[in-house]
């Protein structure tokens, strides 16, 4: 089965003739998604996929790894085709995972310094 990028639902999906197996639009469609570069997001979308990067004040080295990495999955899980809510709640498990991870990681360096 053909997959290919459908700018109408923003992901890919299968393709059945010239339609979108998602979302039913109708149009050509490319099998690689346009761009794909940070210039054509929008840039509300890095600021709701980079607030880990928070950690990068708090943490140093360790926290901007750490959300550096959220980051990323965080872009992968926007440029997925799950449905918005997904998206949103998988945002905010990213980032608390990096976030917990943070504070697991400076508690073990502050006991080995102790």
């Amino acid at each position: 089965m053909k997959m290919a990028y459908c700018a109408t639902c923003n992901g890919y999906s299968p393709v059945s003739g010239d339609r979108c197996g998602a979302c039913g639009a109708q149009g050509s469609k490319s099998s690689r998604r346009p761009g794909g570069s940070a210039s054509t997001t929008p840039s509300t979308v890095h600021l709701l996929c980079g607030w880990p990067l928070v950690l990068v004040v708090l943490g140093g080295l360790i926290g901007g790894a750490l959300g550096g990495a959220a980051y990323g999955i965080n872009m992968s899980i926007y440029n997925s085709n799950l449905p918005i809510p997904a998206k949103i709640v998988l945002n905010l498990l990213a980032g608390s995972a990096a976030f917990l991870l943070w504070l697991v990681a400076a508690a073990a360096i502050r006991q080995q310094l102790a």
